[in-house]
């Protein structure tokens, strides 16, 4: 398979945006979106290109031309997605957070491995250049052993929000919508924690509007992570040792530039920006698995989307914030 042809399900903002990357990506191209909507899958389709529509989710699964779906409705959808996509046999990019809880992933994962089908959650986070550099700069062991991690993730979502983010039917919330990214971060360097402690402020719609959260790890050291759709955060991340500390510059998760500094001195400037979609590493992942036929991705693994999973859902509980564990 030279060419990868992409269906998507859900026309969406992220949705467009993976349209992009998609053809930044040499041999991608996107053939077909479904909605729930047959009006809505078909400006979409018009608006950027696409041969192919369909007024359900279910048409993108079945379609014989696609060779990947990428799951991009809104999170209490992607467990019904993502099954409708494995059970038809096609390979899956689900968006993060990759479901609602940790029962609900634990059984996507189980139909994908059960059918030997690839399966990964879309954390382009973890693929961008920047957190590549930072990995390097801990293994070289310059900074010492990491014993902390802060990260701060926060932006403004309005003052009279509505919509999926304050939707606690659809999943919404500062943990399931930014906590993702900071745990997911926080567990990247430091491993799986032990201790888990969480506060929040909740909205008059029953989410958590901002989140406190502090990780102890199992391997040693504490992160200290915050949420929020109040408050205009620095959205930096901050990576220390004993002998220095890297600072990951805004926006941490697809950040420009890193800075390693010890005693209160910049010893080091390490330019990682790029031209292009953020999103295109991500999907140059997705087609090296295919075209070498594996089924898990070695940088996005499974068992690290079901640990993650995990902590969000201890976090969630302590907050008060339940979503379909009952």
């Amino acid at each position: 398979m030279k060419r990868v042809r992409w269906g998507i399900m859900g026309a969406g903002r992220i949705a467009a945006a993976l349209v992009e990357a998609v053809r930044e990506v040499p041999g991608g191209e996107v053939v077909a979106i479904g909605s729930s909507s047959e009006e809505r899958a078909e400006a979409f389709a018009s608006l950027h290109g696409i041969p192919e529509h369909y007024g359900s989710y279910e048409g993108v699964a079945h379609d014989p031309n696609v060779d990947v779906v990428y799951v991009a409705t809104t999170n209490n959808l992607h467990l019904a997605n993502t099954l409708t996509a494995i059970e038809a046999g096609k390979p899956v990019l689900c968006e993060k957070p990759f479901a609602l809880n940790s029962r609900q992933a634990e059984e996507m994962v189980a139909a994908a491995r059960g059918r030997g089908v690839f399966l990964m959650e879309a954390m382009w986070m973890r693929f961008q250049p920047a957190i590549s550099r930072l990995e390097a700069i801990v293994r070289s062991g310059s900074i010492g052993e990491v014993r902390s991690v802060q990260v701060d993730f926060g932006f403004l979502a309005g003052p009279h929000p509505s919509g999926r983010l304050f939707d606690r039917s659809l999943g919404g919330g500062t943990v399931m919508d930014l906590g993702v990214y900071v745990v997911t971060f926080a567990m990247m360097l430091l491993g799986v924690p032990e201790g888990v402690a969480a506060v929040a402020e909740m909205s008059e719609a029953g989410v958590d509007e901002q989140a406190g959260i502090v990780l102890r790890h199992r391997s040693g050291g504490l992160s200290t992570l915050s949420t929020s759709f109040v408050a205009d955060s620095g959205m930096e991340a901050v990576v220390s040792g004993p002998d220095g500390h890297v600072r990951v510059h805004a926006p941490f998760h697809h950040s420009p530039m890193l800075t390693v500094e010890r005693r209160g001195a910049v010893a080091e400037t390490i330019d990682t920006s790029y031209e292009g979609s953020a999103y295109r590493f991500e999907v140059e992942e997705v087609h090296r698995c295919l075209l070498e036929g594996t089924t898990e991705s070695p940088r996005m693994g499974l068992d690290d989307t079901l640990s993650v999973m995990g902590v969000l859902d201890r976090i969630r509980n302590q907050i008060g914030l339940r979503f379909l564990e009952e």
